[in-house]
């Protein structure tokens, strides 16, 4: 286990370590790759109250400093990208070159999170169109919200908590991530990043771990003005149930589809198919899950489709010319082998 690093907890701008630790194993060869502090309930109704405090210095930030801090960030990632790839294919076993190409876009996520902040306006309305309002001038400017509840999942361990916290931090809101359990680590090293930025805003962010009574104060405490969460359908339902009154952010699972017309390049149509439906294990809302195909050339594209999903490489998640690794857990496995 000396190769074995250890996620810790942020409580805001704190590092802390807790007395009970978790160990996760990688998927691909049952190794332990981290051990992650463990959390419940009062850890997160601690970082909620740390980042009330913090929004209003995170709201008054001038955005100067706030574009200056993800500028800072994408500096370092850029730097260290195969820091973080391997992370990635360590605690989630995604095939090495996918888990390169989530680096690349977790920095694409926080480059356009500050160009958009930046185009982002208010509006200037007319009110002196009518005579009663030809003595007024009305505008309104766009304002953060306030706490931010983030819940990531397993399946792009990195982009995704980009794509929440990137835009969440540069419009001047705080967040607590509760990151998927199955990669803490990687959570760990980005959110470092932001915190040692020396252009961090103090308790911007807090960093915990769990899951079920951990994502349930998050998502029902009263402060958090937003919950942003990424994941099955089943807990977007129960989120929607229990958040009360704040807004909910949900990215769901998917039903995607793909049509194979006669007039189709059948080779060119059974590669990018094979493709979409196992990348990533098929783990992924928007994997391929249903092709309907006209008849007249349905056999000929069922030949080139298992043709296609034969010659995909599986296996070990380090080498290079790897297309699919393991599945994420057993449970996983479980529920595949039912719906085969």
């Amino acid at each position: 286990m000396a190769n074995v690093h250890e996620a810790r907890v942020f409580l805001g701008s704190s590092e802390v370590v807790k007395e009970k630790s978790v160990e996760i194993k990688s998927p691909y060869d049952g190794e332990v790759v981290t051990v992650v502090s463990e959390c419940g309930a009062d850890d997160a109704k601690e970082a909620v109250a740390i980042a009330k405090e913090a929004f209003e210095a995170c709201s008054k930030s001038p955005l100067s400093q706030r574009i200056a801090w993800l500028e800072d960030v994408v500096k370092y990632i850029t730097q260290n990208k195969e820091e973080f790839a391997q992370s990635i294919a360590k605690e989630v076993a995604k095939p090495i070159a996918f888990a390169r190409v989530e680096v690349d876009r977790c920095i694409e996520t926080i480059k356009l999170s500050i160009s958009a902040m930046i185009e982002l306006n208010g509006e200037t309305i007319h009110t002196d169109a009518t005579n009663s309002g030809k003595k007024t001038l009305s505008f309104y400017q766009r304002e953060p919200i306030g706490v931010i509840s983030c819940i990531t999942p397993f399946n792009f361990p990195l982009n995704l908590i980009a794509h929440k916290i990137a835009p969440a931090l540069i419009a001047g809101n705080s967040v607590v991530l509760k990151p998927t359990p199955e990669a803490p680590l990687t959570a760990y090293k980005f959110i470092k990043i932001f915190i040692d930025s020396k252009y961090a805003i103090k308790d911007a962010i807090s960093l915990i771990y769990g899951d079920v009574e951990v994502g349930s104060e998050l998502v029902s405490n009263d402060i958090p003005a937003v919950v942003s969460f990424t994941g099955s359908v089943a807990v977007g339902k129960i989120i929607t149930q229990n958040a009360g009154i704040k807004k909910v952010s949900l990215e769901l699972g998917g039903n995607a589809a793909t049509y194979i017309d006669s007039s189709a390049d059948l080779d060119l149509s059974a590669d990018r198919c094979a493709f979409g439906a196992f990348i990533n294990s098929g783990q992924v809302c928007i994997s391929l899950q249903r092709i309907y195909v006209h008849e007249n050339i349905a056999d000929k594209f069922a030949n080139l489709l298992a043709k296609e999903t034969n010659s995909l490489i599986v296996g070990d998640p380090y080498d290079i010319n790897t297309f699919m690794g393991p599945l994420i857990n057993e449970d996983a496995v479980s529920g595949a082998k039912k719906l085969g």
